[in-house]
C-alpha cells in the first residue's frame, strides 16, 4: 500500500515537473512575443511621430500658400481697379 502511494506521488511529481517545464517554455515564448510587439510598437510610434511632423509641415505650407494666394488676389484686385481707372480716364478723354 505504501509503495503504491509512493508511486502515485512520484507520478504526480513528474507530472508537476513536466507541467512546470512546459509553462517555463511557454513563458519564454510569450516573453519573446512581448519583446517583438514592443519593437513593433516602438516603430509605429516613430512612424506616427514622423507622420505628425510631416502633417504639421504640410499645414504650415498650406497656410503660407493661402497667405500668398490672398496677397496675389489683392494685387490683382488693385491692378484691375487701376485698369478700370485708366480705361475710365481714356474714355472720358476720348
Amino acid at each position: 500500500m505504501l509503495a503504491e502511494k509512493l508511486e502515485e506521488l512520484e507520478r504526480r511529481v513528474r507530472l508537476v515537473v513536466a507541467l512546470a517545464a512546459k509553462l517555463k517554455e511557454e513563458k519564454t515564448v510569450l516573453e519573446r512575443q512581448v519583446e517583438e510587439l514592443q519593437a513593433v510598437i516602438k516603430v509605429r510610434v516613430e512612424q506616427v511621430g514622423a507622420l505628425e511632423a510631416a502633417r504639421k509641415k504640410d499645414q504650415a505650407q498650406l497656410v503660407h500658400i493661402q497667405e500668398e494666394r490672398e496677397e496675389v488676389r489683392l494685387k490683382i484686385d488693385r491692378l484691375l481697379e487701376e485698369i478700370a481707372r485708366i480705361e475710365a480716364s481714356v474714355e472720358s478723354g476720348a
